[in-house]
């Protein structure tokens, strides 16, 4: 016979299950019965480059599964509040919470890089508990993924400007280059504890050469595929997509596949959906959503289409942030952050191409992520500018979003991810 532990492990691989099959109602129904509490966990930064000050650490609170309202129930303590918490994820038991110090150093001194953060999660109260940080061996690491086993996180770092002088010549002339911080991802091991050993391996981006105008080559993702065995990577500054096969027993990164987006796209973040052998990615310099599909056996990717995500008539400044998908798999949004909106498409299953659907206010400034709660019922979305949680009510016929009037003060939110405890 199987013992409770095992059973109520069941119990939730059954309901990500439902989730995974479109079954929202289903899972919703489900997921909120019992003794069982959602927790969610806010990321903030403490300066960044749409103005300085800021919370920084992580806040906890818990989820009003009614109401989508949120309570906050505890925050890191004063030690951490230099912790410039750019990314977040959790494992896939709901023991582990991992972040990144979004920063060019962990400690001040020249090359660590940024900082890897590993806390255990109370499973009474969801309060963390550090366990340790670790170099990200890039600067600026603003993402971070584990996979489905729980063995390996991978860390895209972003880069930044260095300061020194790189003397080239250039038709025998001396010239003076400024080159950026180099562009790479980071993979860790992770301990039976939940810590993190230091990173195992790095895949460093190629450089756009010198002779090309733009910007250097940045990791701004990294997202599994849903077989779990490839790594898809965007390279934000020199326009690339990167997809590197893994295996969570191995240390070190394969050879990745490699596609070259359009010019000064600016491809940034990545959602694949959960069934179908399609993926959707943000594209930062250029108010598009595009679609790809990609092929499991090899690592290929495949541009299908493009869809606008702000009115034709807007002509300010904007960049596209965050993308995610409903757990439906009908929908995929992205967030505006100039505009500051949402933009939502639907997704023809038998083409995998994008279907505009609506593009709704965030009711803020500067929506850099934002995320679903598991059911899918409710969407939080974190406005950095105007320092707040706002919570919307989804439709999973129509994928469009409606304010609760729920809304949390945190300074800076920058990123938010749940756990059912």
């Amino acid at each position: 016979m199987k013992s409770d532990a095992m059973k109520s492990d069941l119990s939730r691989r059954d309901l990500l299950a439902l989730a995974g099959l479109g079954l929202a109602g289903a899972t919703s129904t489900l997921a909120y019965q019992g003794s069982k509490k959602l927790y969610a966990y806010v990321a903030s930064w403490t300066k960044g480059p749409f103005g300085a000050g800021g919370g920084g650490g992580i806040t906890t609170f818990t989820v009003n599964t009614s109401d989508g309202s949120l309570t906050q129930v505890g925050k890191t303590p004063t030690e951490f509040d230099g912790l410039n918490g750019g990314n977040l994820c959790i494992s896939s038991d709901g023991r582990f919470l991992y972040c990144t110090h979004e920063a060019p150093t962990m400690d001040g001194k020249a090359g660590t890089g940024g900082g890897v953060h590993s806390f255990a999660i109370n499973p009474a109260k969801g309060a963390l508990t550090h366990l340790n940080v670790v170099p990200s061996l890039g600067v600026n690491p603003c993402f971070i993924v584990i996979d489905k086993s729980g063995k390996r996180v991978v860390v895209a770092n972003h880069g930044d400007f260095n300061k020194a002088v790189h003397v080239v010549k250039v038709n025998g002339v001396p010239t003076l280059e400024d080159y950026r911080d180099d562009g790479c991802v980071s993979l860790f091991p992770v301990k039976a504890d939940g810590s993190l050993e230091t990173a195992s391996d790095v895949a460093v981006f190629p450089q756009r050469p010198g002779a090309e105008t733009g910007a250097g080559a940045a990791a701004h993702s990294v997202n599994f595929d849903n077989t779990g065995r490839w790594i898809v990577a965007c390279d934000v500054g020199y326009d690339h997509i990167y997809s590197y096969p893994f295996d969570a027993n191995s240390r070190t990164l394969g050879k990745p596949k490699v596609l070259a987006t359009p010019p000064n796209r600016a491809p940034r973040h990545s959602v694949f959906h959960p069934k179908l052998p399609y993926f959707y990615i943000t594209n930062e310099r250029e108010s598009i959503l595009s679609s790809f599909h990609f092929d499991s056996k090899t690592g290929v990717v495949t541009p299908i289409n493009t869809v606008p995500t702000v009115p034709a008539d807007f002509k300010e400044r904007n960049a596209l942030a965050d993308i995610r998908m409903h757990p439906n798999g009908k929908f995929v949004y992205g967030s505006n952050r100039g505009h500051d909106s949402l933009v939502i498409a639907g997704i023809e299953e038998s083409t995998g191409k994008l279907i505009p659907v609506d593009i709704a206010s965030t009711l803020g400034g500067n929506p850099r992520e934002f995320d679903f709660e598991p059911s899918g019922k409710f969407l939080y979305v974190g406005n950095q500018t105007t320092n707040q949680m706002v919570v919307f009510a989804v439709d999973p016929n129509t994928g469009k979003i409606t304010p609760t009037g729920a809304k949390s003060d945190v300074l800076k939110p920058a990123c938010v991810k749940f756990v059912m405890l």
